[in-house]
């Protein structure tokens, strides 16, 4: 009788054991961002005139970083070098042209590097490389996702290998900065860029974004807008934010209904259909967020649709900065390669896990490359259409990536590297060289500085 009281008390103590782990599992919950008590776009055009600081009016210089782990971060890293050596004469003082980027869009891998330098300027010179490039990043993930001090919080449904991510980029990176601290004085204006899992729309983590949501993105982790970016499905889990649309007076645009009551299929029906149907918050009460490379891998749309957008809602959108600038430079950090050309060789099916790498990456590159295109006709209608003879406007535009490298067996080498979060030092040596140089030999880039009187 004592032994059977002893398997039922044994038996009572597990049962409460496991109701207790199941509980802890369940209260962890990742944080959201807080609901917007009142829509200003007026604050939201403030900030932006804020952060403009000393920067020239004359020009406006504008980065796009694209996905591909370490390799891009690394890549975009060095054309940042470059741009910070490179000077040019404005009215506030000879100042290097990095001062002068007016926005940095970015997705997965580059995010990291946009996220870095919005946060801490210059700084990143000095700690970047060893506080993430030199970093085995992925190992660190895995490693935590395998230890059972986190089984009981990756139990719970509300909490996922992405959080966990967050968490750790906080460590590494960000120290537990809001968004709101990209909002400084002279200061890009760093988009980072996901992508609604449901709907496959690209989501930039902008309040003017948001505020269809009626979401405050000030006190949202900048750690979790990167993870969204770089939260590769399968994985990663994907980053949910709850949506409040409808409660803080928000007004849609009258570009929307306009854009909807035609009769084609234009670039602004298309936007506006998002932003009609994100409105409806009982159909879309949650955002589910995930790499930004499957809407964009490049980070150029954010360019495109905003241009497009902005000549239909006038300049008071404040969509892209310095519209009225007199030389646009645009510099794509292009870090797609070509490592598997040799699976066209033979029957045998690579291997699962390449083949998921790749869908990700290299088969998106014909859409990367239409996307190159579209953005660059779209500059350079807007220059035709708004240049004079009385002050002629011109556009440059910069890719930067491995098919430009010169050295044949450089160029082989770079193609070859992995888009992981686990790069040797000499890896990173040569991707940030890469970065360097080929932005330094760019003809269009030698143009630009030319024509603003700068000096390489």
């Amino acid at each position: 009788m004592t032994a059977y009281r002893d398997v039922l008390a044994f038996v009572a103590r597990l049962l409460l054991g496991c109701l207790l782990l199941l509980c802890a599992a369940c209260s962890a919950v990742p944080p959201q961002p807080e609901p917007l008590q009142r829509w200003s776009p007026e604050r939201n055009a403030q900030v932006r005139e804020m952060m403009t600081g000393e920067r020239s009016k004359e020009i406006a210089v504008l980065l796009a970083f694209s996905g591909g782990g370490t390799r891009a971060a690394a890549l975009s890293y060095g054309v940042l070098k470059e741009l910070n050596r490179t000077r040019i004469p404005t009215a506030h003082g000879n100042r290097s042209l990095l001062q002068e980027v007016d926005m940095i869009s970015s997705v997965s891998g580059g995010s990291f590097t946009a996220a870095y330098y919005g946060l801490y300027g210059e700084r990143i010179f000095e700690d970047f490389e060893q506080r993430f490039l030199r970093q085995d990043v992925q190992g660190a993930l895995v490693s935590r996702a395998l230890s059972p001090a986190n089984w009981r919080r990756l139990g719970s449904p509300r909490y996922g290998r992405a959080d966990l991510a967050a968490e750790y980029y906080d460590e590494i990176l960000f120290d537990g900065a809001p968004l709101s601290a990209l909002q400084r004085p002279g200061a890009p204006w760093v988009v980072i860029n996901a992508t609604d899992l449901v709907s496959g729309v690209r989501m930039p983590f902008v309040q003017e974004m948001f505020d269809l949501f009626c979401i405050d993105l000030n006190s949202y982790p900048l750690s979790r807008a990167v993870t969204a970016s770089s939260a590769v499905p399968l994985i990663f889990s994907p980053v949910a934010v709850q949506s409040y649309a409808g409660t803080c007076g928000f007004e849609e645009p009258a570009w929307v209904a306009a854009a909807l009551q035609e009769d084609k299929i234009t670039s602004e029906k298309i936007v506006a259909r998002s932003v009609r149907e994100y409105l409806e918050r009982d159909r879309r009460p949650w955002l589910h967020l995930v790499d930004g490379g499957i809407s964009d891998n490049l980070g150029l749309r954010s360019y495109y649709r905003t241009l497009t957008i902005t000549e239909k809602a006038g300049p008071s959108s404040h969509l892209l900065p310095h519209l009225d600038a007199r030389h646009v430079l645009v510099v794509l950090v292009n870090a797609h390669s070509h490592p598997h050309r040799d699976w066209a060789l033979v029957q045998k099916p690579p291997p699962l896990f390449e083949v998921a790498g790749s869908v990700s990456g290299s088969q998106i590159v014909r859409y990367s490359e239409d996307t190159v295109l579209l953005t660059r006709q779209t500059f350079e209608n807007w220059v035709d259409e708004n240049s004079t003879p009385e002050r002629p406007l011109t556009f440059n535009f910069v890719e930067v990536g491995f098919d430009r490298v010169k050295e044949p067996l450089e160029r082989e080498y770079l193609n070859s590297i992995g888009t992981t979060f686990r790069l040797t030092d000499t890896e990173v040596d040569r991707l940030i060289a890469a970065g360097q140089e080929v932005l330094a030999q760019s003809q269009e880039y030698r143009d630009f500085v030319r024509i603003v009187g700068g000096s390489e």
